[in-house]
């Protein structure tokens, strides 16, 4: 009977340590993913800014790399940005509602417009990403605490 207590404390301890580890691992990727953007807007900027291509074109022209990062998953991005937009599956709600405006109001202006309207969003993300960068080593340190806490709580309330 002890030898199943102890297996079954080592197994709610491994089981607070993989949810901490993994809490921890999606709060790093969703400020990654916020910088993958920020590099993918860079990139569109500088291609309405440099030729002036349609979006298909400049959709085709990305690194697939790229996009994998910004969290698209497939084999052929859609050709409309709005779609590609709502292909990443952003984690960050704020982050996704401004990826979501600045989808649906891109190509609805003139050139000089638009690279205006690309320099506002790079900043509203930079500002972004510099909220989630701050905050990140502190809701690190709660999702440790907190499951390995309840982990060790459930080990002490069940021997």
């Amino acid at each position: 009977m002890l030898f199943y207590r102890i297996v079954g404390a080592l197994i709610l301890a491994f089981s607070g340590f993989y949810a901490s580890v993994s809490m921890n691992s999606r709060l790093t990727n969703t400020l990654k993913q916020t910088e993958a953007i920020i590099t993918l807007m860079l990139f569109i900027r500088s291609q309405v800014e440099c030729f002036a291509l349609p979006s298909s074109e400049m959709i085709a022209l990305c690194d697939r790399a790229l996009l994998r990062e910004c969290g698209f998953e497939g084999d052929e991005p859609p050709t409309d940005i709005c779609a590609l937009f709502d292909s990443f599956g952003i984690a960050d709600s704020k982050t996704a509602q401004l990826a979501r405006s600045f989808a649906e109001s891109f190509g609805r202006c003139y050139r000089e417009e638009q690279i205006k309207e690309c320099d506002y969003y790079i900043e509203l993300f930079r500002d972004r990403r510099q909220i989630l960068a701050e905050a990140l080593p502190a809701k690190k340190r709660v999702n440790s605490t907190l499951c390995i806490s309840s982990a060790i709580a459930l080990i002490i309330l069940f021997l």
